[in-house]
């Protein structure tokens, strides 16, 4: 047997079962200061005072197509297409409802989860507030 193709085919199986095991790591969503934060893979920061509307709803709306992410069978993080909307990040896995859909001002629109439904509503409460405080001033 030739060793170096054994190791070679070793190294890639490895490889590619840390990148999976990597990419299937939830992300870290927390409101913290001005911000919406989003910790992890595609990771992104959203300014509270840029957030138009935030809606918790239990169903996500059909997913379409992947542009450039992680799609893996409940997993969505990344770039993403949605029916309905278009371009939007996705940070969610599938089998943990209710989801929270940020859109804001300048168009975009996330979609976030975490495993806890109790926490994705918190986390959807801390950003309804802070708008809803940006009504008022």
């Amino acid at each position: 047997m030739n060793w170096g193709i054994t190791a070679g085919l070793i190294l890639i199986f490895a490889g590619t079962a840390l990148t999976l095991w990597a990419a299937s790591r939830p992300n870290r969503i927390q409101v913290s200061g001005d911000n919406l934060v989003i910790k992890g893979n595609y990771g992104y920061i959203v300014r509270l005072d840029e957030i138009r509307a935030c809606e918790l709803i239990e169903k996500m709306p059909e997913i379409t197509f992947r542009t450039n992410g992680v799609g893996m069978p409940n997993i969505r993080i990344g770039h993403f297409r949605v029916s309905g909307i278009g371009k939007c990040r996705l940070y969610i896995n599938l089998k943990y409802p209710p989801f929270v859909h940020v859109s804001t001002v300048s168009g975009k629109n996330i979609f976030f989860n975490t495993k806890d439904p109790e926490v994705t509503a918190g986390l959807f409460e801390a950003i309804s507030d802070s708008i809803r405080q940006d009504c008022n001033e």
